[in-house]
């Protein structure tokens, strides 16, 4: 029997108060202000107004069986961080083996002024096995459930959470729909 890893992220919308996320709405076509990184065959990273009862666009990041990561993403210069950031998510992971794990998650990526990541935070779903923990570099927001939720705080409050990132470092942030999936 073939081991399956499904993992879903689905957004609505992406917003800073400045708004600063150029399409963060995904109104326009994802190659207007974003990125992709497809890892494989399995991947599939879409828009459309179907993901959710409301009439507006939402963007869809599934990553099924196989290793790897998919992810849509943007990095954006930053004027402080002193930021309130805003999404709504609905995040899915699953995975059936045991030596298997998957993670879903919009991610935002603290860098500094050379574009080098020095921590993260993680809205997130994710199998058991997963390795996705909190540490000094890395915050877990857990989703509560597999349905849409507002996920919302400032990024200057959330950088609290990462002990060895240093505020005053952070000069770009870069928000992605992130997958990841390992041994299926």
């Amino acid at each position: 029997m073939k081991n399956i890893i499904v993992m879903t992220v689905v957004v609505a919308s992406l917003i800073f108060a400045d708004n600063l996320v150029t399409n963060g709405d995904f109104e326009q076509e994802l190659t207007t202000g974003w990125l992709v990184y497809s890892g494989g065959t399995t991947d599939s990273i879409t828009r459309a107004t179907t993901y959710d009862p409301d009439p507006d666009y939402e963007a869809f990041v599934y990553r099924a069986t196989g290793g790897g990561y998919s992810k849509l993403y943007q990095i954006i210069d930053i004027p402080s961080t002193d930021l309130d950031f805003s999404v709504t998510a609905k995040l899915y992971a699953y995975d059936n083996h045991t030596s298997a794990w998957t993670g879903a998650s919009v991610m935002i990526s603290y860098l500094n002024n050379s574009g080098s990541v020095l921590g993260t935070t993680r809205i997130c779903a994710r199998s058991t096995q997963c390795p996705w923990n909190n540490s000094s570099t890395m915050h877990i927001i857990a989703a509560a459930d597999s349905f849409w939720h507002n996920y919302s705080f400032n990024i200057e409050t959330e950088l609290g959470n990462l002990s060895a990132v240093n505020p005053t470092d952070v000069r770009k942030i870069e928000i992605a729909l992130f997958d990841s999936t390992y041994h299926c």
